[in-house]
């Protein structure tokens, strides 16, 4: 099962910031280009009309025809390359007139739909929009206009309809298009990084007191502190004192357990000795009395089933347990330690201990604890045991991806039952009657274990 990991407030926060401004920039990208397109759409569409007005002020009349002078004064339409064009047509569809540098193309080059929409247009209408001439894109402005004539002849009025067309080539139009296209992105983007840069900035520095605190708890996990000394802003001071107080209230709390559990146990100690001397008293006497005698096996009994619980409570008090906030220990020096005194003590029996863990591995809570369940296991291993123990400390992740310390000791001995295992782990049940002991190490190592939240599991060894 892969175990995701929440993103930390900063990366959330530039995430949110990121997509933000992907956004902002996009669509401030997209209203300033439709923006500029519009308006070279529309500077375009007045300049073509200019030049509209400018041709149809140039038309004269003479013997009853349109003429027009093919230099104008407009030099565009004179130029050629220059990607104007300039067109007369009659209601017939004929063309009249053309400007210079349209006189480089067909008879014909004006499609049949779009000459049909000129014919259409009624006296003073206006038409404009993006078309092809010869396979060319262009802008066009067209107006219909009706000249009245007065006839030589015949000294009657007639009225001639023309419609005049003025285009120009969009490679300009395209052109600005993609230069401005190109500024606009790279502008924005260069102003997307910079307001990146400096949100990431700010964040960094508003964020600086949360790691300064959790600087601070890093410190206390360690040992060098023992409280959150730090200069924080009113936003975390009250959490910071909050802290502050949960952990004195928890050492007094620890301090006053270990105490108690302590008084309790030293208090009972002088009793349980005088009952003690009295049994061991009253054998020396040898009473003939049976039921006296058998009274007096079961209060000594008693006795030192009260004594094995005083000293299991004092076991107990002297054990610390875990604390809101755990101090990191490196493992290696303590398990070489207790390795050494198991093998002074079991020097007879034991052959070796194979210690396998690295200089990386650490536990993170009360030195004490460890030694008790690692000494523990280590003195049941050894008493036993065939004389081959292995022993291995390492990090790992548990279901919730809390960093845990897995701790393994194996043996070569002749393993216990099935049957059996669910009990021994009860305090005071042993499996083996022959050695000497009480049955409450394992119990010790549980009760420890079940503190921090772990697990204990008995199985099968590979070394036998």
């Amino acid at each position: 099962m892969i175990i995701r990991h929440p993103y930390s407030l900063r990366r959330r926060m530039l995430i949110s910031a990121g997509v933000v401004l992907l956004l902002f920039i996009v669509i401030t990208a997209l209203i300033l280009d439709q923006a500029f397109k519009r308006s070279l759409q529309t500077d375009l569409q007045d300049r073509l009309q200019t030049q509209l007005y400018l041709v149809l002020g140039a038309a004269e009349f003479e013997h009853e025809q349109l003429y027009l002078p093919q230099a104008l004064n407009f030099p565009k339409l004179n130029q050629l390359g220059s990607g104007s064009i300039a067109l007369i047509v009659n209601e017939q569809g004929q063309e009249v007139w053309r400007s210079g540098w349209a006189l480089g193309y067909a008879e014909n080059f004006v499609n049949q739909s779009l000459l049909s929409g000129l014919l259409q247009q009624a006296p003073g209408q206006q038409g404009q929009g993006k078309i092809e001439i010869a396979g060319q894109p262009f802008f066009y402005t067209s107006l219909g206009v009706t000249w009245e004539l007065q006839g030589a002849a015949s000294g009657r009025a007639s009225l001639k309809r023309y419609t005049l067309l003025i285009a120009e080539h969009s490679v300009r139009f395209d052109k600005s298009i993609s230069q401005y296209r190109m500024f606009l992105w790279f502008g924005l983007g260069l102003l997307a990084l910079i307001l990146l840069t400096l949100f990431t900035l700010t964040l960094n520095w508003g964020l600086s007191p949360l790691k300064q605190l959790a600087d601070d708890l890093n410190g206390i996990e360690t040992g060098q502190e023992s409280r959150l000394s730090g200069h924080y802003p009113k936003e975390l001071t009250g959490l910071a004192e909050n802290l502050n107080r949960l952990l004195q209230h928890e050492k007094r709390q620890h301090t006053r357990y270990r105490n108690t559990l302590s008084n309790l146990a030293h208090s009972l100690k002088t009793p349980l000795a005088v009952l003690r001397g009295l049994v061991d008293q009253h054998h020396l006497v040898q009473s003939s009395d049976v039921v006296s005698s058998t009274h007096v096996d079961s209060l000594a009994q008693q006795v030192t089933r009260m004594d094995e619980i005083v000293q299991h409570q004092l076991q107990r008090a002297s054990h610390v347990g875990p604390q809101s906030i755990q101090q990191t220990l490196e493992v290696l020096p303590l398990l070489e330690s207790l390795a050494h005194v198991i093998e002074k003590v079991y020097q007879e029996t034991l052959q070796c201990i194979d210690i396998d863990t690295g200089s990386e591995v650490v536990f993170k809570g009360v030195k004490a604890d460890l030694m008790e369940i690692v000494g523990n296991l280590l003195d049941n291993a050894a008493k036993y045991g065939g004389g081959l123990i292995r022993l291995a400390l390492s990090n790992a992740e548990d279901d919730s991806g809390r960093v845990c310390c897995r701790i393994l000791v194996e043996d070569n001995g002749q393993g216990i039952a099935d049957a059996v295992i669910a009990d021994i782990l009860r305090r005071g049940v042993r499996a083996d009657q022959k050695k000497k002991g009480k049955g409450i190490g394992l119990d010790m190592v549980v009760y420890i274990v079940d503190q921090y939240q772990g697990k204990l599991h008995l199985g099968r060894s590979s070394l036998g």
